[in-house]
Parts: structure tokens; sequence; C-alpha cells
């Protein structure tokens, strides 16, 4: 990762109350009784110090700041990390050989060293002048990294004394406890998880967080509030970085195996990392002194797990497939048909009878074209596709498609009147479709929706749309929750079919506002038959939770048979989408594994016969 320059990207680290020191106002930190310079047993002697020579420690100061800031100084140390091979660091770590005593102030610091003059080797005793300076990469970074350059003079002096790693333990009491370890040489002894690995490809980085994976906060399995549980993931994460300063590093750093095949999924584990806690503009963050060994904890499902049933119901959010290039979706021929290799593979995988799609470009000739690769895979006429036209007026649109040798459609698709699902200005429409079996005529309503995203807030910092605890527009996917349920009830009153298959992204987490309104009318959220850590099919920020849910109305409901979500998408890093850009070292396989960015939902039915 870049790891001093200035990032352009969300990225949620240890987001911790005042973000990096004990002093809340910011201002440097008083000398402490560390200013004189301490001998050190064991450790070989360096030439007379051109200037002030003062121990690490004072440097460091109890505070979020130096109180040296500006001053030229000489400090002596212990390499604990060298990172100035060609597109690293630019620099080394060093650390004071002999504690202070004083566990408010940190022993260790980062020589930025940009021209690479001066090799040195971990366990050496340095001496190095040059000017203390606080380090921020963008006007945006909440915290500074202390560090020395401009350096004037380095000597090696001799081996130092072993440095033994201060014991790191998450969940950490607050970010005091950090900033008072920075550049200090750390393990961390529990088995950490990898809850986020969005960043990986592009800037070689991990997000760790103890005690397993971290939760959305309305979407937490052991049931804590939202506030606990925001609480909670910030003292529980941490990131790894992989030393290197550039964008898009090649290889791409901690992946499973070489070529295609390999991955880093969340809800793989390490343990006994260790390495130098470092600050950066996306947070803290270990930088390894060795290699890092992972378990992979969460292997990658061959197939959904069984559903029984005589019937295969999905949902499946595809990222956008566009023909027209250079929209949202693919920017060039080739990327469309990586996408479209990838989606076949998925959609082969899930082999539903009748499947969802959302964020399909709103056209006819996107539909056309994937039924067409599915067809050509799977043979001629396995799946068909309901024609829904050019519904509302957002770019993107869902759609259904069906295997005839299974289900039949009983009367023409259904399109709801517009008011109901107008959100700033645009809409995005359900899509329903009446479906029988063809073994025993049982029928029931397929209902697909994508509720409007949680992006974009309203410019008004008092509209009811801004984010209030569960995403920009909320109260608007609230409201197209109750309008889609009044739609049902006019196709259940009309067809006389009171079996109901609820199925899309609604944009919403298991406990928030349209889920419970929609839970509220009846129709239960199949998601709550799976055990709580399977509950998700999306992760944001390191997040996970369950944007896609199915609801099944109280008739269908004893007829569902079971439920599950396909963990294909989601765990994946990003790195291994179908996209070409930024990518030096292209891992792309036409595999299902991060077809997408959401998990597919797929049901089983069993209908009760009718004539």
């Amino acid at each position: 990762m870049p790891y001093f320059s200035c990032r352009t990207f969300l990225c949620f680290a240890l987001l911790l109350t005042g973000c990096g020191g004990s002093s809340d106002s910011g201002q440097a930190a008083p000398l402490t009784r560390t200013s004189a310079i301490r001998a050190v047993a064991g450790a070989p002697p360096c030439p007379t110090a051109p200037n002030a020579l003062r121990n690490i420690t004072s440097v460091q100061g109890s505070g979020r700041l130096s109180p040296r800031t500006g001053q030229l100084v000489t400090l002596r140390g212990v390499v604990t990390g060298d990172f100035q091979e060609t597109r690293q660091l630019h620099g080394f770590f060093l650390q004071q050989a002999e504690p202070d005593g004083n566990a408010a102030t940190s022993e260790g610091i980062f020589v930025y060293l940009p021209s690479g003059a001066k090799r040195v080797a971990r366990g050496q005793y340095v001496q190095v002048s040059g000017t203390i300076e606080e380090y921020k990469s963008s006007s945006a970074d909440p915290d500074r990294l202390t560090r020395i350059s401009s350096v004037s003079t380095i000597s090696v002096c001799g081996t130092g004394p072993q440095i033994t790693p201060h014991v790191l333990q998450l969940p950490v009491a607050s970010d005091k406890e950090l900033e008072a370890l920075e550049g200090m040489l750390v393990q961390l002894p529990q088995t950490l998880t990898v809850t986020g690995n969005h960043d990986l490809g592009r800037h070689g980085e991990l997000l760790l967080s103890v005690n397993g994976r971290l939760w959305q906060p309305n979407n937490d399995p052991a049931g804590r509030d939202a506030a606990t549980v925001v609480a909670a993931n910030a003292r529980a994460q941490i990131l790894l970085d992989d030393g290197a300063n550039v964008v898009s590093p090649v290889p791409v750093p901690y992946l499973s195996a070489a070529g295609s095949s390999g991955t880093r999924r969340s809800g793989d584990t390490v343990s006994g990392l260790q390495g130098i806690l470092s600050w950066s503009t996306s947070g803290w963050r270990i930088v390894p002194t060795g290699a890092v060994v992972f378990t992979p904890a969460n292997p990658r499902p061959p197939a959904p797990a069984a559903v029984g049933g005589t019937l295969r119901v999905a949902s499946m959010n595809v990222l956008n497939y566009f023909t027209t290039l250079g929209a949202r979706g693919a920017g060039s021929a080739l990327e469309l048909s990586r996408q479209r290799d990838k989606l076949v593979a998925a959609i082969a995988g899930l082999d539903a009878d009748v499947l969802g799609l959302m964020e399909i470009e709103n056209n006819p000739a996107a539909l056309a074209d994937l039924v067409g690769a599915l067809n050509a895979r799977l043979g001629d006429n396995t799946y068909a596709a309901i024609d829904s036209g050019v519904p509302g007026s957002d770019v993107i649109k869902v759609a259904l498609i069906y295997k005839p040798a299974r289900v039949l459609t009983l009367g023409p698709r259904e399109l709801p009147p517009t008011r109901g699902f107008l959100v700033d200005g645009g809409v995005r429409p359900p899509l329903a479709q009446h479906f029988a079996a063809r073994d025993n005529n049982g029928s029931f309503w397929m209902v697909l929706s994508h509720l409007k995203s949680k992006s974009s807030c309203p410019s008004d910092t008092r509209s009811i749309e801004r984010d209030r605890g569960q995403g920009c527009w909320n109260a608007a996917r609230s409201r197209q929750a109750g309008a889609l349920l009044q739609w049902v009830d006019t196709l259940v009153a009309r067809s006389g079919d009171g079996d109901v298959l609820m199925l899309g992204d609604f944009n919403a987490y298991l406990d928030e506002d349209p889920i419970r309104t929609i839970e509220a009318a009846g129709h239960a959220d199949l998601l709550r038959r799976l055990p709580p850590a399977e509950r998700y099919s999306y992760v944001f920020a390191g997040m996970a939770g369950a944007l896609d849910h199915g609801f099944a109305s109280r008739t269908l409901a004893p007829h569902v048979s079971g439920v599950t979500i396909w963990h294909a998408n989601a765990d994946e890093p990003a790195v291994l989408d179908y996209n070409t850009e930024s990518k030096p070292d292209d891992r792309y396989a036409a595999t299902p594994w991060r077809a997408s960015d959401h998990d597919p939902v797929l049901v089983g039915l069993t209908l009760p016969a009718r004539r």
C-alpha cells in the first residue's frame, strides 16, 4: 500500500475517539523524564553525536504530538524493521534498546530515508541525526506519524541488544494504548480474523479483527444494540500492511496460492502476528517483520448448500451487467467477456428454476445477451427471460429468468404504479410474475425488488434522508417497503393466490426499518432460519451484513424447504473480479468466485399440487 501517500478511497480502520493520542487538544505533550539519554547495557559504542542526543521516548512524548517537532536531534536504537528495498516504505524503524518504564511513551520511531543512501539491517544498533516531524499524508488524515527525516548522518555502531516484542492484545481499551506503541515491535498472540480484503489488490492491506469477523451494527448475530457494536468494532480491529509504498503491488500479497486459484477470504485467520505498529491515512496497522501464515478457516463453498424441495428459486445482484460499454459496468469488450463468463459460472452453479437478477442494464439487450450466454453453456432454451421492457427511469432494472422445462408463467408480468417507488426523482420499480410448477401445477408469486441504495445522502443536513444510523435514504426505503406490500396485496387479491416469495436487494440490514416493515406485515424473512453467523450477503468496510433477503408470505412459509446464502462473492478480494484496470498482477479466472460483490440467496420450495 502507499504507506505515506494521500488516499482517495473510503476505508475503515481503527476509528477511535481522539484518533491516536492522549491529548484531545492535539497539543504537543510536555517533555518527560526520559529527556536525558540513557546508557544502554550491551550496546556497542557510537560516534559522538553531532547535535542533541535524545532518547526516542523523549521525542515521542506521552501525547499525540511530539514535544520536539522541528528540532534537530540524534537518536540511537536497534533496527526492528528495514523497508528500504525498491517500492517499499523508504526507511526503517528504530527502537530504543532500553525501555523507560513509562507506559505512555513509545520507544520506537520511523526513520524516513527516501534516498536509501544508508543500508541497515534488522538487529543493528544505529545512530541517526535528523529533524523530528509529524507527518500527515493528507488534510483528511485524522492523525500523524512521528518520524525523523531530513537525515544528515547515519552510523551503524554494531549489533544491538535484542528487542523483545511488546505484547499487544485486542480489543484495546482506547487509542491511547496504540499511540504509546507507535513505531514499536509488537506481537499479537491472539487468533485474528480477516474481516476486510477490499483493498488487498489496490493497497496490499487486510483488515483484521479479534473474536471473529466484524458485523454491521444493525446485523449483529449476538443481538447487541447498534451503539455497542460500533464501539466494539472500533476497538477490535487493526490493519495488516504489506510494507510496500506502491499502488497495485506485484505480486498481490497474502494470497493463498500463486496463479488464478489463490484467494484470501474474509473469515480466514492468522495467529501470533508480529511486526511494527504504525499509523497511516486509514488507521493503525501492523507492518510485518516476517512471513505471515494464514489458516484458510473459511474455504470456498464449491456449491450452494442444499435447500431441498422440488423447485429452486434465487436472486443475485450482478454488479451492473451492461452491454453498453463504458457506462456502469464493463469498460471494454474484454471486460464484458470476463464479466459474462463469471456470471454464467455463478448462475450455472445456483441451478435455479426461477432467478431474479438485480443491476441489469435497463434495456432489452443486456438481459438477452446474458440469457444467450447461459443457454450457450447449458443448452438451448434452458433459460427464458420475462420481458419487462424498459421500466422506470433508472439506468438499471431488476429482471427475471426461468427454466421453461420446470415452470410455466401464469399471465403477464406485473409492474406496480411508480408513485410509491419514486425516490430523489428516479424510479426503479419491482417486478412480479406468477409461476406454476410443471410437475404438479403448484403456483406462487415471485416478486423481485431493488430498493434505494444507502449512498449519496441529500446535501441538506436537516433532511430525514440523511444517515441517522441506517445509511442514507432509510425513510425512502421504508416507504418503498410499504408500497411493495400494498402492491403485493393487490396481486394476491386479484389472483386468489397468497403464496408470495419476495426476493431481492433491499439495501437494508436485518434489523433495519424496511425489513421490520415487511416482517410486521406477516412476511417471514427466511434468512432468520440460517445460523446467525451465516446471515450476510455483503461486506462493507470490513463489516458483514445481509442486504439481500427472501420473504415468504404466511401461506408460503410452510412450503419453504430450505434457504441458503452462497458465499461465493462477498468474502472474496475485489482484485479477483472481472475488471482489468489497475491489475498488473491479474488473477482472473472464469469461475463463480467474485462474480459480483453480493452473495446470491437460494430458496427451496415444495409447492402443494393444484388443479
